[in-house]
């Protein structure tokens, strides 16, 4: 069974000790909504510290839309609360603390009794829209896992349709596998049946998440402090929810799979080229590489005394060329194989081919991987590896680079790949324009491998440089299947 812990739990939270007390100022008492920025900013990591200020910024010039002052800070603060909540769930940095704390908050600002200001965080966090940007998976653990926060349950697990055995797809809080009571009303609830009430079941809780209108998964759990009808507030708004992010999980897995089709067609007419220039015009090259010796060795007792050297260092100049395109023709049908690229780790393959690079061109060149890039999927390290390949084969023809950056990044919800150098630069448009009518799709074909996998890529440039080359592909792993 696959089974989720949750990111909600942490033995060392990283703010235990961040307090909701405001900072008085010799000028202003700061508004709710900045005290609550300050809040969720003290100890959070660089990485996320750019994505508060960005709810920041967005929640001021929402505050500002309700023309009144008191009334548009509280009502944004609850909405920077719900962004914050997101943004360190994804980041793996949320604890109990924060989400206690954010309700208090939130009450404060609301001047509403606590657990109303739970219920109206909660609402406003589960149907966040930037759920459904991140991985599934992810949010669903963001979701689920503020039902543990706030003591709606003890423990809760989700189940569906789709798992060959009958186990759950995330489980969190709780110890162990979920029990046998636990199982059976997942099952009932999912075939919509009742389930015979047995001693302490009263206690379970239990509610489908809803797909056109049919059940598709459930949610079960151990009823924590709060009465059963609140609990089933919580749990109706949490189905809802889940529904749309169940639904785009399944429209990634078909679409995954699609991806996976087209991309091993264009694997494979690479693998056949990589295979046609080693049995082609390799094998050509060796031949006139020992043509050329052998014509050496019947010209030279001809050739006079006094140019026997420099004819006998023509034919070396030209042997010597020989093996060099023997190398570089190797070099390519090697980098045209896709098995070593998804059964090697990406790093080790990134750093070969940026050192290659360096080594080939003399220009200067680094590489800085942040996250796990060997998490990801077959066709998104296939899709970076052949965008970094092209991208250094533009440098080195056209750019008149003398240093090049190449930075990976992998998060939680997408991964990055940014390639810079401080060449000479062009007009990107006409330059795209004009390697179409020459049928140069070297960086066309970039964009189109990154569209097939649903990405995003862009190109900056000018004339005088630099150029920046960068690519977004959203990460996605499927639901837990058993």
């Amino acid at each position: 069974m696959d089974v989720v812990g949750s990111h909600l739990e942490r033995e060392e939270p990283l703010r235990l000790h961040r307090s909701l007390q405001p900072v008085r100022s010799a000028s202003r008492e700061p508004s709710e909504l900045e005290r609550l920025h300050a809040y969720f900013l003290e100890g959070c990591t660089e990485d996320v510290s750019p994505l508060l200020e960005s709810a920041l910024a967005d929640a001021r010039r929402m505050r500002a839309g309700y023309e009144d002052a008191e009334v548009g800070d509280g009502l944004a603060a609850v909405w920077y609360a719900a962004s914050a909540i997101v943004e360190l769930g994804a980041a793996l940095e949320l604890d109990e603390a924060d989400v206690r704390g954010a309700a208090a908050a939130v009450a404060e600002a609301l001047s509403l009794p606590l657990p109303a200001a739970r219920y109206t965080l909660f609402r406003e966090v589960v149907g966040s829209p930037r759920l459904l940007e991140l991985p599934p998976l992810v949010a669903i653990e963001i979701q689920l896992g503020l039902l543990i926060g706030f003591d709606v349950l003890t423990d809760v697990s989700l189940w569906t349709h789709g798992s060959r055995a009958f186990e759950p797809v995330v489980v969190l809080g709780g110890v162990g596998e979920p029990s046998r009571r636990v199982r059976a009303e997942a099952k009932a609830a999912l075939r919509q049946r009742s389930r015979l009430s047995l001693l302490g079941g009263s206690q379970l809780r239990s509610t489908p998440v809803l797909r056109f209108g049919e059940t598709y998964a459930v949610i079960v759990g151990q009823r924590g402090s709060l009465e059963p009808d609140v609990a089933d507030a919580y749990l109706l708004e949490a189905a809802a929810a889940l529904s749309p992010v169940i639904e785009r999980e399944r429209l990634l897995e078909h679409s995954a799979e699609r991806e996976r089709t087209l991309v091993a067609s264009s694997e494979r007419r690479l693998m056949r080229l990589g295979f046609d220039l080693h049995d082609g015009p390799i094998q050509d090259v060796l031949a006139l590489a020992a043509d050329v010796q052998l014509l050496q060795q019947q010209v030279y007792p001809f050739v006079l005394e006094d140019y026997r050297e420099q004819a006998h260092g023509r034919f070396d100049d030209l042997s010597a060329r020989l093996v060099e395109l023997d190398r570089e023709l190797r070099e390519i049908a090697h980098s045209l194989e896709t098995k070593s690229v998804i059964s090697r780790p990406l790093g080790e393959i990134l750093h070969r081919e940026v050192e290659g690079f360096s080594e080939r061109t003399g220009i200067h060149a680094e590489l800085e991987i942040r996250g796990d890039p060997d998490s990801l999927s077959s066709a998104h390290r296939i899709t970076v590896f052949r965008a970094l390949q092209e991208a250094l084969a533009n440098i080195r023809e056209h750019a008149g680079a003398t240093d090049v950056s190449v930075r990976v990044r992998a998060r939680r919800s997408a991964v990055e790949l940014v390639v810079g150098d401080d060449g000479i630069g062009f007009e990107v448009e006409r330059a795209l324009a004009k390697a179409a009518q020459r049928g140069r799709l070297g960086l066309v074909g970039i964009a189109e491998r990154v569209r097939m996998v649903g990405g995003t890529f862009e190109l900056d440039s000018r004339p005088g440089g630099p150029t920046t080359l960068k690519l977004t592909l959203p990460r996605w792993e499927p639901l837990p299947r058993v």
